[in-house]
């Protein structure tokens, strides 16, 4: 199982950023150049009703510093996201820069920073 995290973005559309964990980050190494496989999940506003269901697979870069994963520009475009909502993310797998594949808690499902989301 993966990581469950609901974050509220960084920067400016359409360059939105995240932090991964720093539990996650230190025992998985998370380094600049790194690639995160995870499921965008919801888009919550700041009191938890969901805005939009987007629930797609997508590839995030860790590309300026470590820890930091960032959005395809492409997908905050098509959704018309503006960066003050909320993202509900799982974290699945990474992809190191040597070619290394890597399951993030494959025996559990851990949530972090997670807010209240309304049904």
């Amino acid at each position: 199982m993966p990581e469950r995290i609901v974050k509220r973005a960084r920067n400016f559309s359409p360059n939105l950023y995240f932090t991964v964990p720093f539990r996650t980050m230190s025992k998985y190494k998370i380094e600049r150049g790194d690639t995160l496989l995870c499921n965008l999940g919801k888009v919550v506003d700041s009191t938890g009703n969901i805005l939009i269901n987007v629930n797609r697979e997508i590839e995030c870069k860790v590309s300026k510093r470590d820890g930091r994963f960032y959005v395809p520009p492409e997908l905050i475009k098509e959704l018309n996201l503006v960066g003050v909502e909320y993202y509900e993310f799982t974290l699945n797998k990474l992809l190191k820069t040597d070619g290394g594949e890597i399951e993030i808690y494959p025996d559990e499902l851990v949530e972090t920073d997670i807010r209240k989301i309304k049904s």
